[in-house]
């Protein structure tokens, strides 16, 4: 397992990185607090507050392909 801190400060954020979730087969999971959703799934993580980072953890195999993917996002 992976975590990193992610930035979806905008709907057009949350939704980019959920279909580039969708398209791996591990688990994601989105955190802030003690709150925490499927990454794959956009209604999950438009109930979140997308305000400040949250934490992505990453549960697959092929991590590093999905780091590549989601550069855009990380933050810190």
């Amino acid at each position: 397992m992976k975590q990193v801190k992610v930035l979806l400060n905008a709907p057009e954020k949350a939704e980019r990185l959920c279909s580039i979730l969708s398209h791996h087969g591990g688990t994601f999971d989105l955190t802030k607090g003690s709150y925490s959703v499927d990454g794959k799934s956009i209604i999950g993580i438009c109930t979140m507050d997308l305000s400040g980072p949250l934490t992505l953890s990453i549960y697959d195999e092929s991590e590093s392909a999905v780091m590549d993917e989601i550069r855009e996002f990380i933050v810190g």
